[in-house]
């Protein structure tokens, strides 16, 4: 497996040009990025940092003038940073664990999903309107998981009841892909059961 986000472009003149030069960088949040008119590329290696694509011509921020672009690897810890990375095939035995201190500092940019008491998945529980909008949701569910290829474990109970678990298998844990793919199952529109909403106003 392996996580996509993005690539830089080299700097001439205080302006992006169109050759791509790999370099190290720090932090910029994704958000930030497309405000800045940066666009996101697809390009990750395992072994080295994530970083940023400026679209040819668009001035270059003042943070990347001075070196300081972009997520190392493993680094993706907001919503947006995370939305933004896109996950590259099936994890496997060696797909790196999170360690507790890295889940937890992950959890606060996922309000819906709540961690197990044993540490190892993430789960997000909702009542929806009715069958069809749990199986809507589902549905779409399913499309993310094959695009990016990795796969929550899913119930649905009582016609409407839906629980989405999330833990990468062959690790026995969490990984940075389970936190990808739930930042980015968020963003799929839910049509909740009135009186559930009422109830969780943070959904």
């Amino acid at each position: 497996y392996h996580i996509d986000c993005a690539e830089r472009i080299g700097v001439a003149g205080g302006e992006a040009t169109n050759k791509i030069q790999h370099k190290p960088l720090t932090t910029l949040p994704a958000q930030a990025m497309l405000d800045e008119g940066l666009e996101i590329t697809e390009n990750f290696l395992p072994d080295g940092p994530v970083t940023i694509g400026i679209t040819s011509g668009a001035p270059l921020p003042q943070a990347a003038a001075q070196g300081g672009l972009a997520l190392k690897v493993g680094e993706a810890t907001s919503t947006e940073e995370l939305v933004s990375c896109k996950i590259g095939g099936c994890c496997g035995k060696d797909t790196p664990g999170l360690s507790r201190e890295e889940v937890l500092a992950r959890i606060p940019s996922l309000p819906l999903w709540v961690l197990s008491p044993d540490g190892a998945s993430i789960s997000r529980c909702f009542v929806a309107k009715n069958w069809a909008a749990a199986m809507s949701f589902l549905n779409e569910v399913s499309v993310l998981a094959e695009q990016e290829g990795h796969h929550p474990d899913v119930h649905i109970t009582s016609y409407r009841n839906v629980r989405v678990d999330l833990s990468t298998h062959a690790i026995g844990g969490l990984s940075l892909p389970d936190f990808v793919l739930a930042a980015k199952m968020d963003q799929i529109k839910v049509e909740y059961s009135p009186k559930w909403l009422k109830e969780h106003p943070v959904a």
